[in-house]
């Protein structure tokens, strides 16, 4: 899982505007079927990078493990 405490990627943290200022205008009722549509991608993409973000994270640690796993192995052979 992605840490809470991270910083948000610059392309997320503008996803996330746009998509805070279109539910605004939901909530108040001014919201055009175009802008619902894009609503609906952002939250998408926003997802999508989310998502992105936790199986590179879960790369990144199998592949330490996998590292340690042969180091440890390579002392065991000497």
């Amino acid at each position: 899982m992605t840490d809470p405490y991270d910083p948000p990627r610059p392309r997320d943290y503008a996803l996330q505007e746009e998509l805070d200022s279109l539910h605004e205008q939901e909530r108040e009722g001014h919201e055009t079927p175009k802008e619902e549509r894009r609503e609906e991608l952002l939250e998408r993409r926003l997802r999508v990078d989310e998502h992105g973000a936790e199986v590179r994270e879960h790369r990144d640690e199998n592949r330490e493990a996998d590292q340690q796993d042969e180091e440890e192995r390579a002392r065991h052979r000497h």
